[in-house]
Order: structure tokens, then C-alpha cells, then sequence
């Protein structure tokens, strides 16, 4: 299932796709061939742990940054800085390596977002609360936001499309949880308010400023 198309913004004729399942692929002749490029990002299900194809991306944004792509997979977050030929792995100080949904901040060219959750088996957030798990550098250092979100018994998740980021100059975050809430946050994350509840589970979000 292809579920991110990633135009590069600094070569037009190069675009990307994530798919589960398959992994990373690359065109740079406008779509006509493509190309795997996974180096460097597990696939801890099958028997081959670092294969050419295979691994399951659950999401992916291209960054600000020319050649950047951050990526959440099934096996962790990774970020490249070449386009995809070679994936770092940004794992540390994280909680689990699983995960659905990753937000990029617009104007912050290395601030990226996600929501870890417990495993596979257990598809819900970790430690039994709410909590986003922000980064200034790429992924090489992490911190947990927390602040106006629930940390007492919460079993739910934020699905691949259900976080998104707006284009103000101090970008907006957002994110939706499959209970049926919304939260937002106009500081980077450092405070949460939440904007809807008792909504049916949330499958994506979307940000526009008008």
C-alpha cells in the first residue's frame, strides 16, 4: 500500500514513495523508474534483518533541508540527508521503536514530532498515558511533552495521517488519537489543549491557514 508521495522541493524531477510492507522507493526521471533505497533501516519481522526490500514504513515527510526525508517505520524513526541511499537511526531515547504518525515543523528546519507506542502486539501509547515525543536536531536527541495531555490509563493511539503541522511563523502542531480527541499546540509542543472530543477514532488531520 503506497500511503506517502514525497516530492522533493529542490529537484523537481525527483519524488518519493513509503509503502508498507516494501519500503522506501525513489524516481528521479519524473516517475518513469524507481529505485529501493532502505539502507540501514531494520525489518525486525522477517528472517533477512536489513534487506534491499521489505521493511514497513508507517510514515514519512520530506524535510526542509535539501535531501532530508525523516520517516516513522514499524521498526523505528530514521532520517536521511541524501535523498534516501542512506537512513540514520534516531531511536535513541525513545520508548519503543513503533509508531504510526511523524510531524514535520515547517520553518524549524530539524524539529520533528512523534507518538510511540508500545509494539505490534500492543498498539496503544506507551506507559499508559498520552505523550509526544519531540526533537530539535534530527532525531539525535528526544524530550517528551506532556503538558495539558492525559497521563492516567490511556490506551489509544495516533494513526499515520492523523498528525499534521500549519504554516504560521510559529508552527501549530496537531495531532488526533483513534478516542476520538484532537489536541493542539501553538508553542512547539510544550503545552497541549485539546480542540474536540467524543469524535469517532481519528484516521487523518489536516492544517490550513486562511
Amino acid at each position: 500500500m503506497v500511503h506517502h508521495i514525497i516530492p522533493d522541493p529542490f529537484n523537481p524531477q525527483r519524488i518519493g514513495v513509503g509503502i508498507s510492507a516494501a519500503g522506501f522507493f525513489r524516481s528521479d526521471d519524473d516517475g518513469a523508474t524507481w529505485h529501493p533505497y532502505n539502507k540501514g533501516v531494520l525489518a525486525d519481522f522477517i528472517p533477512e534483518k536489513y534487506p534491499e526490500v521489505g521493511q514497513c514504513v508507517h510514515s514519512m515527510h520530506a524535510g526542509r533541508n535539501p535531501g532530508w526525508i525523516f520517516q516513522q517505520n514499524h521498526c523505528g524513526v530514521y532520517r536521511t540527508k541524501d535523498g534516501g541511499e542512506n537512513w540514520i537511526d534516531c531511536n535513541k531515547g525513545l520508548p519503543s521503536r513503533f509508531g504510526f504518525a511523524i510531524a514535520v515543523d515547517p520553518n524549524e528546519k530539524e524539529t520533528i514530532y512523534v507518538f510511540p507506542e508500545i509494539g505490534p502486539m500492543e498498539r496503544y501509547v506507551c506507559d499508559g498515558r498520552l505523550g509526544v515525543y519531540r526533537s530539535k536536531n534530527g532525531g539525535k536527541k528526544w524530550e517528551l511533552l506532556k503538558r495539558g495531555l492525559p497521563q492516567k490509563d490511556v490506551f489509544t493511539q495516533v494513526l499515520r495521517h492523523s498528525s499534521a503541522t500549519d504554516t504560521c511563523e510559529r508552527a501549530g502542531v496537531y495531532f488526533g488519537t483513534t478516542a476520538g480527541e484532537v489536541y493542539y499546540s501553538i508553542n512547539g509542543g510544550n503545552a497541549w489543549t485539546r480542540l474536540a472530543s467524543n469524535l469517532p477514532p481519528v484516521i487523518s488531520v489536516e492544517a490550513r491557514v486562511v
